[in-house]
C-alpha cells in the first residue's frame, strides 16, 4: 500500500510542475500532457448486486439463488471514487516520414482479479505508437471504443465487446475516410468445466493457455454521415486438463472465432448520434461484457466452444451547450452446453438512461442515470436489479490555463 501512496505523490507532484509552466512548448522538443479525471458516484441499489461489482453495473453478477455472493435483503447504498483516472501522454516530435513518437500511459482506481471490489491503482493502458504502428497494452483491435455510448457506468453495455489487451498493431490508410487494421494480441480465456467436477471433484486443474497470439482484422470507413466498422477475430482456444482421480492429463486446442459490427449515424446536424453494435462467433467471450465463457463441456463432457452474441443500440443527444443525455439497451446471449451446471449463465439484458449537466467548461459536470439490468441462467432461473446514481466529476490536464 505505500508504495501506491508513492506513486501516487510522484504523479500529483509531477502534475503541479507541470501545470505551473504555462510557457508555449517548443514543437521540437518532447513533452509530456498529464490529466486527471476525478470521479464520484452515489448509488442506490434498488434490489441486490453482487459486493465487488458496486462500482459498474453488471447483471451477470445479480444473484439469483442464496448461495451467490450479495444475496440478502433489498436496497443498499454505495459510494464509489473507482471511476477516477489519470493519464500521460508523451510526444517525442521526428522528422521522420512516420511522423512523431507518441507514449501514452492511463491508470484508475477500479480493482480487478485478486483485487476486486477493493479501490485500488490499477494500471490499464500502456502503449507507444509510431505512425502505422501501435505496440503495448490498448483497447483491443475487435472492439470500437468509439461505439461506447455516452455515459458513465464504468463497466459498460452487456454485450458489447471491450476489452484492453496486449497487442502489436499496423495501420494502413486507404485515404482519410477507409483504412484497414490488423493485430496479433493476447487476451486470455475462461474454460467451464461444469458437470465434470460431479464425476471428478478434485479436478482443480482446467485451465486456459495462451500458446499463439489471436489475429484480429478491422475495416473502417468515415464520413459526413458517421461509421461504420467491422472486425474478424481468428484465435486458438488451448486449454490443459489434470484429472487426479482419473490419473490423466491432456492438452487440446479448439478454434475460436468472432465478427464485431459497429456504426454511428449522425442526425439533428449531429447533435445526436445513433450507435448500434452486433458481436458473434464461438470462444470470444473474454472480448466481450458480461457473456459467459470460451470453452464448456458438452453432454458427453468433451470440450466445445458455445455460440454467443451480443447487441447495443444507443443514442446519445446534446440537448444544448449545458445539457447531453443517452439512452442505452443491450442483451448479451451464451447458448449453453449440455455439459454445464444449471447455475450457467445463460443471458443477461441491460437498460440506462443518463443526464448530464455541464456545469463549467466541460470541466465540472454532474449526472443523474437510471440503470436496469437482468440475468438469465441455463435453468430458466432469473433475477433483475436497479440502481439509481448521482455522479460528479471534475478533470483537468496541464494544458490547461
Amino acid at each position: 500500500m505505500k508504495y501506491t501512496f508513492t506513486i501516487i505523490f510522484f504523479l500529483l507532484y509531477s502534475f503541479v510542475i507541470t501545470a505551473q509552466d504555462n510557457t508555449v512548448k517548443n514543437e521540437d522538443e518532447p513533452y509530456l500532457e498529464i490529466s486527471a479525471l476525478i470521479h464520484a458516484d452515489g448509488i442506490y441499489d434498488i434490489k441486490q448486486m453482487h459486493p465487488d461489482w458496486i462500482g459498474g453495473f453488471r447483471p451477470s453478477q445479480i444473484p439469483i439463488y442464496n448461495t451467490d455472493p450479495g444475496w440478502g435483503t433489498f436496497g443498499h447504498t454505495y459510494f464509489s471514487m473507482r471511476q477516477s483516472t489519470f493519464k500521460f501522454d508523451g510526444f517525442l516530435p521526428t522528422k521522420s516520414k512516420y511522423g512523431d513518437i507518441h507514449l501514452h500511459f492511463s491508470f484508475d482506481l477500479f480493482g480487478m482479479g485478486l483485487h476486486a471490489g477493493e479501490t485500488t491503482l490499477r494500471f490499464r493502458i500502456a502503449y507507444g505508437e509510431f505512425g502505422p504502428f501501435i505496440f503495448g497494452q490498448n483497447w483491443s483491435t475487435f472492439i470500437d471504443l468509439e461505439a461506447f455510448p455516452n455515459n458513465w457506468d464504468w463497466w459498460g453495455p452487456a454485450g458489447m465487446a471491450l476489452l484492453p489487451a496486449p497487442m502489436f498493431r499496423y495501420t494502413h490508410d486507404f485515404s482519410e475516410k477507409r483504412r484497414i487494421e490488423m493485430a496479433i494480441e493476447l487476451p486470455g480465456s475462461v474454460v467451464d468445466p461444469g458437470q465434470i467436477r460431479k464425476i471428478d471433484p478434485a479436478l482443480v486443474n482446467v485451465i486456459s493457455k495462451e500458446v499463439l497470439p489471436d489475429l484480429i482484422i478491422r475495416y473502417s470507413e468515415k464520413g459526413d454521415w458517421g461509421f461504420f466498422k467491422t472486425a474478424i477475430l481468428l484465435r486458438q482456444l488451448t486449454y490443459e486438463v489434470n484429472s487426479q482421480k482419473l490419473n490423466t492429463y491432456s492438452i487440446n486446442n479448439m478454434f475460436g472465432w468472432g465478427a464485431n459490427i459497429t456504426s454511428a449515424i449522425y442526425m439533428f446536424n449531429k447533435r445526436g448520434t445513433f450507435k448500434p453494435q452486433f458481436v458473434l462467433g464461438k470462444g470470444y467471450a473474454g472480448y466481450s461484457n458480461d457473456s459467459g465463457v470460451e470453452i464448456a463441456p458438452d453432454a458427453k463432457f468433451h470440450p466445445e466452444t458455445p455460440f454467443q452474441y451480443g447487441f447495443v443500440a444507443a443514442y446519445d443527444f446534446d440537448i444544448n451547450k449545458k445539457w447531453e443525455t443517452s439512452v442505452v439497451y443491450s442483451e448479451s446471449v451464451q447458448e449453453n452446453s449440455d455439459g454445464q451446471m444449471f447455475d450457467a449463465f445463460n443471458r443477461s439484458q441491460y437498460f440506462l438512461t443518463q443526464l448530464i449537466y455541464n456545469a463549467y467548461q466541460d470541466r465540472v459536470k454532474l449526472g443523474l442515470s437510471y440503470m436496469w439490468g437482468k440475468r438469465f441462467n441455463k435453468d430458466g432461473n432469473s433475477a433483475d436489479d436497479s440502481r439509481v446514481v448521482f455522479s460528479a466529476r471534475i478533470s483537468i490536464n496541464s494544458s490547461t490555463k
